[in-house]
């Protein structure tokens, strides 16, 4: 009888075999480990995420950047007309940060057509104003909250837009139709119109033009 001898497989512990590999331990050390598996959204669940990443995303750029305006007034009908949309920059004079933290983002006073209030004023907060990448200068449209609009908190106040014609510390008159800045005539600007007419279908108390300090008008 002759013995045969097989190759044989050395024998391996059971902590052999749990040894964590090279790979595994480099996970460790950066602190990164495998993630489970995790179901597949639901449609709802995916709806529900996207609306919420545009809400926040749309609030902050509104807040930051950049916000659009509609013009509601002729006021500035020479250069802007109603109804015409805009977009306004918040980067150049810096933005303010937030006085009314509950609030219903991307609304201004109130809910989307109607006259429910879109706020609550329980909570004002102190307002600052973050650095800008420019000064106001003349004649730069601006959109500014109307200082004696009391029926809102400050951030919320009815939104205006004007033409900056003087800067803080300036000296403004207005002679004979002219605007004088520091004591010095300002170009007219193209399009100026000096005339307005007003149509009505009663006579206008002579009261009315001297509340508004109206010294020449006549009937036409």
């Amino acid at each position: 009888m002759t013995e045969q001898s097989s190759p044989t497989t050395p024998a391996t512990s059971d902590k052999e075999e749990q040894r964590p590999s090279l790979l595994h331990k480099v996970l460790q050390v950066l602190g990164i480990k495998k993630k489970k598996r995790q179901k597949p959204k639901s449609k709802a669940r995916e709806w529900a995420d996207a609306i919420l990443f545009a809400v926040v995303a749309a609030t902050i750029i509104r807040w930051l950047f950049l916000e659009a305006y509609t013009i509601p007034t002729p006021s500035m009908e020479r250069s802007l007309l109603v109804g015409d949309f805009l977009f306004v920059s918040k980067l150049h004079y810096g933005a303010r940060t937030p006085a009314t933290p509950l609030q219903i983002p991307l609304t201004h006073q109130k809910i989307w057509g109607t006259d429910i209030p879109s706020y609550l004023d329980w909570i004002q907060l102190p307002q600052y104003r973050l650095p800008g990448i420019s000064e106001v200068k003349r004649n730069d449209v601006v959109v500014f909250n109307w200082p004696v609009d009391f029926s809102y908190p400050v951030d919320l106040k009815t939104n205006y837009i004007k033409r900056c014609v003087g800067l803080p510390g300036d000296t403004l008159q207005v002679k004979d139709m002219v605007v004088y800045i520091n004591g010095e005539a300002q170009p007219q600007p193209a399009g100026a119109q000096f005339r307005y007419y007003a149509r009505t279908n009663q006579i206008i108390n002579k009261r009315i033009w001297e509340k508004y300090h109206i010294n020449e008008h006549h009937k036409v």
